[in-house]
């Protein structure tokens, strides 16, 4: 049995001064009496020295904040890095709160030693479901002796403390709330941790700058980043870059590859930058890595931004150039964002964004952190037109779509749409006041006057009021029994082993065809209708396993947060800890161990579902897949598509769509796996924001239909609305935002050499299996439910020959 903490450690006696002071004076006390209370005094206080010592040493350990999440920034609700100290041991638990308030404990198996180097991770991960949500790290007891004897050691515990409180990010730890955009900085911030700052109206800057002067604070796993909108990285960071491992490098190379944005600047000093980070090398072409330092002119600077201070001559780094279709110069898997020319009067870009699988590069031909740009008041807003949206505030006016819905992000509305299920009975608030009413009335009027007036003896009132209460109560537990309906003695047997467990989710398989990276996110609510405790586990179906290379990553951990973006509340939950172990997919080899990020998946114990509730619980997948994605050809001088295309999922595509630009093209209802379209053009053609808003074109204008943010009986549509909401609009069509599924928006992905073809899936990618948290082994089941899976590719897109 697990014996309590207060019994593990011998107290010790304590004697104060005032206690001293009392035996000398006491007259009954002898003078040896004295002397050994004097050495008992002095002994006490040797045995207690290293107990104070080291309570002061982690109470005065000023740096403990800074080493939640990336320098004491994080957002809640996102995986949140913890650095841990020096001597950590082999494996440790974070112990937080989700945003139900429940305490979730995050086992890290996968930190494991080796040969005595020391394990092979300095940090662990977990979740803070809210702002300043408490933190314990403890130590785990892994001794053999202690796993033989089948019991919980438990472990020491490290710290106890809480993440930090929503503050100014300028001036130290916080947390970054929703809106805000998160920009981490290696090197030279440029500006940007000024922006919207006010010193007259004492207003502090709106955007969150995390910036990292060490190469101990950068995350080793890509779940580290989560959260984060953007990294910029400068010359004056090679030495931080300089420093990073091989997991750090390949954290970050993850983390852009699956959606991040990363903003580089490459001038006189970019040989170096490159040189020390070898993880940019990658995933940069030939032509750049192996360019070389070239005099650029700088009215390519002044004209973009419009600027009237005049700029002196510097020393960039020389970018490809390429002439693309209709004279516009295209790099080899990008876009040229300005143009420029050598003090020779060549040619070449001054800008330019690359493609990284899901996320983008954009990169600068100029040291942007050395003269002449240091005093050149236009670099600022050079940095901020070339990022875009990403470093802009969201501020947008949605209090009467939250007056009307009680939410105020478009996650509010997608959960309200899982969170129903068929077997609930749902009653309304009109119903249960007449039920109360109706209450109120029997066990008051109708009781006096038949009691009183009819038998005439008040005294069985004492009888009938708790037979009405009674008959009432089981009236409403009769009531609200689960709606199973059977239809057949075969589903009836079956029904009697049902633990009346349901869940209904939203899936979305995201592949580049270029780069084979693969992300998937599957949010699910599951629903019981019993109280009883689970275990859960993600399964892969059999095509994706089929189509799967790597795992990078395979997570799964409750998912929300509270506060007026989800509708939710925050609440003190009394439910047992949930257990998040995570661990290695493939344990490394020896002579790999520490040489490259950890692949980890993860699964939940003990999850405690109360009567009738629902649990939230997202499942986030990074991996390499081997699908031949064929490239779509282009007509010339047009944004029209052409020629064949095919399906590169083993599994049949219902209702796919293929979007170009502002064009999508219809496929048929069905389109089966490997099949193909000969003719792109013979599809039916649409634009594909009158899609989206279902605008149709009348004899003198036109008719859209606007977004009801209560409706949640429409789940095709609201799919494609999380997954394309900038392109209709965004807030100004829906009136909600869309922060926490955000990472969702393959709008920016919309252009020239892509397109998209997206698609919906008759089975589900994933599987959520359950087992009973019991002693006894059980078995597996899955859950009954429905599931919308989505799948997107993006196509690369190429121009076609001329005929």
């Amino acid at each position: 049995m697990r014996e309590c903490s207060c019994f593990a450690t011998a107290s010790r006696p304590t004697v104060t001064l005032a206690h001293a002071i009392s035996l000398r004076n006491a007259p009954e006390v002898p003078s040896w009496g004295l002397l050994l209370g004097g050495w008992a005094v002095i002994v006490a206080a040797l045995l207690s020295l290293p107990a104070a010592t080291a309570q002061e040493s982690l109470a005065s350990e000023p740096d403990i904040a800074e080493r939640l999440g990336i320098e004491g920034h994080y957002r809640a609700g996102h995986w949140a890095s913890v650095r841990l100290p020096p001597q950590h041991g082999g494996s440790v638990e974070l112990e937080t709160t989700d945003g139900d308030g429940v305490a979730v404990v995050y086992q890290q198996e996968f930190l494991q030693a080796s040969h005595g180097q020391g394990p092979t991770s300095s940090f662990a991960y977990a979740i803070p479901g809210t702002e300043a949500a408490p933190l314990i790290l403890r130590s785990r007891d892994s001794s053999s002796a202690a796993q033989a004897s089948g019991e919980d050691a438990g472990g020491e515990v490290i710290w106890d403390t809480r993440f930090a409180e929503v503050g100014v990010p300028a001036e130290g730890p916080s947390m970054v709330p929703v809106g805000m955009p998160w920009a981490v900085v290696i090197g030279n911030p440029l500006g940007i941790d000024t922006i919207g700052a006010n010193e007259l109206l004492d207003r502090s800057a709106t955007v969150a700058v995390t910036r990292v002067d060490e190469a101990g604070a950068v995350p080793d796993h890509v779940l580290g980043f989560s959260g984060v909108d953007l990294m910029l990285i400068t010359a004056e960071g090679t030495d931080v870059l300089s420093g990073l491992s091989a997991a750090q490098g390949e954290a970050i190379a993850s983390w852009v590859r699956g959606g991040g944005r990363l903003f580089v600047t490459l001038g006189a000093k970019a040989g170096p930058l490159l040189e020390a980070a070898g993880w940019l090398a990658e995933l940069l072409p030939d032509q750049i890595v192996e360019s070389s330092v070239v005099s650029m002119d700088p009215s390519g600077f002044e004209t973009f931004t419009n600027s009237q201070t005049r700029l002196q001559g510097f020393d960039a780094w020389q970018f490809p150039k390429v002439i693309g279709a209709g004279g516009t110069t295209l790099s080899r898997v990008g876009e040229v964002l300005i143009a420029g020319r050598t003090s020779r009067r060549i040619g070449l870009p001054l800008a330019i964004r690359y493609a990284a699988g899901m996320g983008k590069i954009t990169l600068v031909a100029a040291d942007l952190d050395a003269a002449p740009f240091t005093q050149w008041p236009e670099r600022l807003d050079l940095v901020t037109k070339l990022t875009g949206d990403v470093l802009s505030e969201k501020r947008s006016e949605v209090g009467s779509s939250f007056r009307v819905s009680g939410y105020s992000d478009l996650s509010g509305q997608v959960r309200r749409s899982l969170d129903h299920f068929p077997i609930k009975r749902s009653v309304g608030f009109s119903i249960i006041a007449l039920i109360i009413a109706g209450l109120v009335a029997l066990v008051a009027p109708l009781d006096y006057l038949v009691v009183r007036r009819v038998f005439g003896n008040p005294l069985l009132g004492w009888m009938t009021f708790p037979i009405v209460a009674v008959l009432l109560s089981v009236a409403l537990v009769m009531a609200a029994a689960p709606r199973v309906e059977l239809d057949s003695s075969v589903e009836a047997a079956a029904a009697e082993k049902d633990p009346l467990l349901r869940q209904r989710g939203l899936e979305i398989l995201d592949v580049d065809g270029s780069t084979r990276t693969t992300r998937l996110f599957h949010w699910s609510y599951l629903y019981s209708h019993p109280a009883q405790s689970v275990n859960v586990r993600a399964v892969p179906s059999e095509p994706l396993a089929e189509l799967t290379d790597t795992t990078t990553y395979q997570v799964l951990q409750p998912f929300g947060a509270p506060g007026r973006e989800m509708g939710g509340i925050q609440i003190d939950a009394w439910n047992a800890p949930i257990h998040v172990p995570l661990m290695l997919l493939d344990p490394p080899r020896e002579s790999q161990q520490g040489q490259g990020e950890p692949s980890l998946t993860s699964r939940i114990d003990s999850l405690e579902l109360a009567p009738r509730s629902s649990k939230s619980l997202a499942l986030q997948m990074q991996l390499s897949t081997h699908v031949n994605a064929s490239p779509v050809q282009r007509r010339r001088g047009s944004e029209l598509l052409q020629g064949e295309l095919i399906n590169p999922f083993p599994v049949d595509l219902l209702d796919a769509m293929l979007i170009y630009q502002n064009w999508v093209y219809f496929l048929p209802t069905r389109f089966p796996a490997s099949a193909t379209i000969e003719d792109i053009d013979s599809l039916r053609q649409k634009n594909f924001r009158w899609q989206l808003s279902r605008q149709r074109a009348l004899e003198s204008s036109s008719q859209t239909e606007a977004w009801d943010v209560t409706q949640t009986n429409q789940p095709v549509r609201l799919a494609e609305m999380v997954m394309f909401h900038g392109v209709v609009g965004g807030t100004r069509y829906t009136g909600l935002q869309n922060e926490i599924l955000g990472h969702l928006d393959w709008t920016d992905l919309l252009n020239e050499d892509r397109c998209i073809l997206v698609a919906r899936c008759r089975d589900p990618w994933t599987t959520l299996s359950i087992e009973a948290d019991t002693q006894e082994p059980s078995p597996a089941i899955v859950p009954p439910g429905e599931t919308d899976s989505w799948v997107r590719i993006v196509l690369p897109v190429e121009e076609g020959r001329r005929e």
